[in-house]
């Protein structure tokens, strides 16, 4: 490319070539003044000097021309491959390059994560950033739009242009299940409202549809809804923890680009707002400010403590208004407030005269119908007045076996408490399993539940179980507080009695049969815990058909597996008495599968682009200068920038200095001879 331009390289300085003109001009004007029919020739002589004196100069720069870069920014994402859209695309790309022979097209493909949606903005931020400076004539996005982040207006270098070339039908016809709203948390007990909405589209009538509602472990329900507008669903929270509950609505009767869009799915947290736990000591001692400390440290727990000191038959001397005591309030916690405690604890608790056998069969029932009660004990618990005697026994998991064992033991974890997640934690949370000893334990042998801890001659030490839909444990001794005073040895008490109390209130982590599944992809992952791992899953996809998965060891009371599965949407999860659902494949992205200019309208508006569908055609493509407008009614500019390097610079006089001197001489001489006459 050759450019050329006139520039100039004076004699004298400016100012000096300014001043010499200024005296021409006084000196013209005076002859103008008194010679008018001499002032032309001076005039001329006068203007050739100034030239010389300017010195112009005919440049001429050689240069070798870049061509300019277009970017064409190609949406390869799932939702592309609904209809002809991908085809689309590539015959728009292919048109484009045709019209554009002297430009350079770098073609960048749009990255999908399995899983998770589009995200054109990353691309074109990506594209814009990788074009050389000063060549880049436009971006131009071949995509149906749909894309969870839109790029910032001003992204582009200023004067280019950004086009969204728009492939798909915008009718498409799709139903789509939306989530509006679920409840960060619900409070167990109370149920949850989850508000959702079916859309048939912008222009479609209103009517109604089926929704299925299935909840994990719970009912299944169906039931017409109107569609276009929120629908508010009732969802029960019976227990803590994750609640899961898988929603469906039935295909549009003539068909639909996806059904993956049919089906969602919603978890809900299930907290309660305080735990309650009621703790009783029979008599004082060590231990019992230990429970005192570890409970009251937990912020989520209220704690009621007694701490029998005097039976109301106790016979004293001191006078009742000297006394700081009071009464044991047996009738208001064991018959008006019971069921508001979610942990009963009996701590060297043997003085059941105080307990009417009606309380004792009330709190087994509250145990069946979910409470939770733990019991820990030493000699007394067979004794005369001990728990083991009354209507509360068969709800415990062990019975006494003969006398108490006066002899130091170390605690240790059983093979199943190596495997309970309530104790399989103590060994890495202690940092091994050398614990400090003991000195005390009840003979006792287990008849339900499951043994974690065994202490002397390997007897029974600490025990777990589930009866009916409540928990019960068992500590056989009441030695724990060594562990925090150090004596003979150290060990972790703290977490060990937290999590067994934790456990007892139904702590969704501590649960010893958790099943968990995970997507990447179309890849899901199972994973089950247990004592005894199921072996075997369900897998149900979203056409409702059944697939049996093994499940291989895994671990220490884990098994698991990897399935690839063959289409995208909500797949059920069952093992055992277990169930999980998760959403597999791009669900993500044919949450919405409608093709839409929205995601890019504003930084294309910004950069000066324009829009276009192409199932109205391709547009043209123009090339513009940079100032210019870049996008009409089909067709599309692509800036011409004119970019290269420097070659060479000819410089050529445009004056000749003896020929402007001769033709300079030769007006004075006209000029004389004028004067003569």
């Amino acid at each position: 490319m050759i450019e050329r331009a006139i520039s100039f390289a004076p004699l004298l300085p400016w100012w000096g070539v300014i001043l010499v003109g200024v005296l021409f001009a006084a000196g013209l004007g005076i002859v103008l003044w008194r010679a008018p029919r001499l002032f032309w020739p001076r005039a001329l002589i006068a203007a050739i000097l100034m030239m010389l004196l300017a010195n112009p100069i005919w440049l001429q720069e050689r240069r070798a021309v870049r061509p300019d870069v277009a970017v064409a920014v190609v949406d390869r994402s799932a939702s592309m491959g609904i209809g002809n859209r991908n085809r689309q695309a590539d015959t728009a790309l292919a048109a484009l390059r045709r019209e554009t022979p002297g430009v350079e097209w770098r073609v960048v493909t749009v990255p999908q994560e399995p899983g998770e949606p589009t995200r054109l903005a990353a691309a074109i931020e990506r594209a814009a950033s990788e074009a050389p400076a000063g060549r880049l004539a436009s971006v131009v996005v071949l995509s149906d739009g749909i894309s969870a982040d839109a790029p910032d207006p001003r992204l582009l270098p200023a004067g280019v242009p950004l086009h969204h070339l728009i492939a798909g039908d915008p009718d498409t016809p799709d139903r789509r299940l939306i989530v509006e709203r679920v409840p960060s948390y619900s409070v167990v007990g109370q149920p949850a409202e989850v508000v959702i909405r079916i859309d048939d589209g912008p222009n479609a009538p209103r009517g109604t549809a089926a929704l299925t509602q299935q909840v994990a472990g719970g009912r299944t329900t169906e039931r017409d809804v109107p569609t276009g507008e929120p629908v508010r669903l009732s969802v029960p929270v019976t227990r803590r923890g994750t609640i899961e509950m898988a929603l469906s609505v039935a295909p549009l009767p003539g068909g639909e680009a996806t059904l993956v869009n049919n089906r969602a799915l919603v978890r809900l947290n299930g907290v309660t707002d305080r735990l309650r736990v009621l703790l009783v000591s029979g008599v004082p001692y060590p231990g019992g400010r230990v429970w005192r400390d570890i409970l009251k440290s937990d912020s989520n727990i209220d704690l009621v403590h007694f701490t029998i000191l005097r039976l109301p038959t106790s016979f004293d001397t001191t006078p009742p208004d000297e006394m700081s005591l009071i009464p044991f309030p047996v009738e208001e916690l064991f018959e008006q407030h019971l069921g508001d405690f979610d942990l009963i604890i009996f701590d060297r608790f043997s003085l059941s005269e105080l307990l009417s056998p009606i309380y004792f069969q009330d709190l087994g029932a509250r145990v069946k119908a979910g409470g939770g009660l733990l019991v820990v004990t030493g000699e007394e618990f067979a004794s005369e007045g001990g728990l083991g005697n009354t209507d509360l026994a068969p709800v415990l998991p062990a019975r006494t076996a003969g006398p108490g064992i006066a002899a130091p033991f170390r605690p240790l974890l059983t093979p199943t408490g190596r495997r309970h997640p309530v104790t399989s934690e103590l060994p890495k949370l202690w940092g091994g399993d050398a614990w400090g000893r003991w000195g005390t334990q009840s003979d006792m042998a287990p008849t339900a539940g499951e043994v974690l801890m065994s202490g002397a001659g390997e007897k029974p030490l600490v025990m777990l179980d589930r009866v009916g839909r409540g928990r019960v444990g068992l500590i056989a001794s009441t030695n724990v507080w060594w562990w925090s005073r150090g004596v003979d040895g150290a060990g972790p008490h703290a977490e060990l009695l937290r999590r067994i109390a934790h456990w007892l209130m139904q702590e969704p982590d501590l649960d010893e049969n958790r099943l968990e599944a995970t997507a990447t992809g179309r890849r899901i992952d199972i994973t089950a815990h247990g004592l005894t791992p199921p072996e075997a899953a369900i897998l149900t996809d979203p056409g409702d058909n059944d697939r049996g998965v093994p499940l291989t060891a895994r671990g220490e009371g884990i098994t698991g597996a990897s399935v690839t599965v063959g289409a995208d949407g909500l797949y059920r999860v069952a093992a055992g008495d277990r169930i999980r659902y998760v959403l597999a494949g791009d669900s993500a992205e044919f949450a919405e599968v409608r093709p839409r200019e929205a995601p890019l309208a504003a930084p294309v508006k910004a950069s000066g682009g324009g829009s276009y569908w192409l199932q109205d055609g391709v547009p043209r493509v123009r090339r513009v200068a940079p100032t210019d407008t870049a996008a009409g009614p089909r067709w599309l500019g692509l800036v011409e920038n004119r970019s290269g390097s420097l070659v060479a610079v000819d410089e050529k006089p445009l004056i000749m200095p003896p020929l402007a001197l001769l033709l300079a001489a030769g007006l004075f001489v006209l000029a004389w001879w004028r004067e003569r006459r």
